[in-house]
């Protein structure tokens, strides 16, 4: 089955001649509140009021379907009324959709910000047939232009709990977890999902892809996940 991973497009014809589409954001909002984004959890529902701020693009940015968004941290996707509608077509685990508004120069625009309270790393990684190893921190070899840390010890890893507790045991050490190469398992029944580690993102089947690739939504680039 075919999986790709979701990332904002980074090409300056798409985005833009800028670093990153987000400039910063405006307005009377309090980021330390209660009802700030900086309280959304890991995983689990979001069950408090939460609120945000107006977020602004660069004015050298193009707005896209998917926007680059500096104050995610990877936890949700920006996404345009057009993109939400596509979307929703789909079979999408559990979400949690909020409206926000994005100024472009002195247009205002509504998107969504998409949360999916749902880690499905547990039962969507093949644990037993990826492969992992404990490597340095901060010590890499250039194989093929390609920095890559550099591999103390091969690992065997069958659960994320199993993966949770190598992490901990590492923690305070010059040591951490990385994963080699991915394999998903068979018929993921989601044409959308999320994942926490080690295999960190969004993630959609090659039916929303092309789906995305067919309407001519902008600002998706997509990274392939064998398994």
């Amino acid at each position: 089955m075919d999986i790709f991973k979701i990332l904002p497009s980074v090409d300056p014809n798409v985005i833009g001649y800028v670093d990153i589409q987000m400039d910063d954001w405006i307005g009377d909002y309090n980021y330390l509140a209660p009802y700030s984004y900086r309280n959304i959890p890991l995983s689990g529902e979001i069950k408090f009021d939460l609120k945000f701020p107006t977020f602004k693009l660069h004015s050298a940015a193009k707005k896209t379907d998917l926007l680059q968004n500096k104050y995610s941290k990877g936890q949700t996707l920006l996404l345009s009324p057009k993109a939400k509608a596509l979307f929703e077509k789909h079979h999408l685990d559990n979400t949690q959709w909020y409206s926000v508004e994005v100024l472009h120069i002195h247009r205002r625009m509504e998107y969504f910000i998409l949360y999916m309270p749902n880690d499905r790393q547990s039962e969507c990684l093949n644990w037993s047939a990826s492969s992992f190893a404990i490597v340095h921190r901060k010590e890499f070899n250039y194989e093929g232009g390609v920095m890559r840390p550099i591999e103390v010890a091969p690992l065997s890893l069958n659960s994320f709990e199993e993966y949770l507790s190598e992490m901990r045991s590492l923690r305070d050490t010059e040591h951490k977890v990385h994963l080699k190469k991915a394999i998903l398992v068979e018929n993921i029944k989601f044409d959308l999902f999320r994942m926490r580690g080690p295999l960190l993102g969004f993630f959609c089947s090659n039916r929303l892809k092309t789906a995305i690739e067919e309407a001519g939504l902008t600002g998706f680039r997509f990274e392939p996940v064998h398994g």
